[in-house]
């Protein structure tokens, strides 16, 4: 017997008759390979075998799907930068009986692995394909594409948002607070992206883009604080100069840095203690270290 995560969600029969109406000739087989954890509601890489060969899709089924990312692939679809194509999209389920999302698979290896490799190309094409993605403007998508996806969110909001969800805020925290309300540097003005600038969401092969994923949580927010989160969640990405040369390509004050950080240190520590559990490398002492520390050096 298949193991649970090894199944999709759907009848495969079914499945397999809606993905056969993609193609001109229907396929032989289709194999659902889990992608990501093993969870029924992971999205699914759905292998096609025809007489044109083996093509992949990605599929996602029921809460796994996302209209906001639907919304920001078909506005990118007019724009040069590489990013999933829509194929199909069932917001109401009445194909399967649960809402169904298809789009084109990119075959690609992460930019991660080349960035921690400290390769020159990797940092230059990461930091090229943020400013360009941060670059895109209303006008450079079909008209109402904005209106279709997410709202703004400034680094205040994210700081009031961490503040809230403090059940009963240290010294420490509201320190950090205070100094964190009385620095900010000033909004550098919200900018466009997927919402997840993660170098593992951005596909390369032979060191050129193939691909940009993940849109589930694309519209308007702080570039900078979108920017800096591989930096915190990667240490040996720190010191090489990208956050410096990304700030210089956008026009911003790398002074300003340091208040993102604490920033970072504040948010992450309001997740910690909520659930209970590190994030990744981060523990809540040793991200109340950090905010010790950044209040002492800011």
């Amino acid at each position: 017997m298949p193991r649970h995560q090894d199944v999709p969600p759907v009848n495969l029969d079914d499945l397999r008759r809606e993905l056969g109406s993609l193609l001109p000739r229907p396929p032989h087989s289709i194999r659902a390979v889990a992608l990501g954890a093993s969870s029924r509601e992971t999205p699914w890489r759905i292998d096609r075998e025809s007489e044109r060969g083996v093509e992949r899709l990605l599929v996602r089924f029921g809460a796994s799907c996302s209209a906001n990312e639907v919304a920001a692939l078909e506005a990118m679809d007019s724009h040069a930068l590489p990013t999933p194509k829509v194929l199909l999209w069932d917001e109401k389920g009445t194909r399967l009986g649960v809402p169904l999302f298809v789009s084109s698979y990119i075959d690609g290896g992460p930019l991660l692995a080349g960035m921690k490799a400290n390769e020159p190309w990797a940092e230059e094409l990461y930091v090229d394909t943020v400013c360009e993605v941060q670059s895109i403007t209303a006008n450079d998508l079909p008209p109402g594409s904005m209106d279709k996806m997410g709202g703004s969110e400034s680094a205040l909001d994210v700081l009031d948002k961490a503040h809230g969800r403090f059940h009963e805020p240290s010294s420490l925290v509201e320190a950090a607070y205070r100094r964190l309300k009385e620095t900010w540097p000033g909004a550098p003005g919200d900018r466009f992206s997927n919402g997840d600038l993660w170098p593992e969401n951005f596909l390369v092969q032979d060191e050129r883009l193939v691909g940009i994923i993940d849109w589930q949580h694309a519209g308007l927010t702080d570039p900078i604080f979108e920017f800096l989160l591989p930096f915190f969640l990667v240490p040996e990405l720190r010191e090489r100069g990208i956050e410096e040369a990304y700030c210089a390509r956008m026009g911003f004050d790398p002074a300003v840095l340091a208040w993102y950080h604490g920033l970072e240190f504040f948010d992450s520590l309001s997740f910690v203690l909520k659930l209970g559990k590190p994030y990744e490398m981060h523990t809540a002492e040793t991200l109340q270290r950090d905010l010790e520390h950044w209040l002492d050096e800011n």
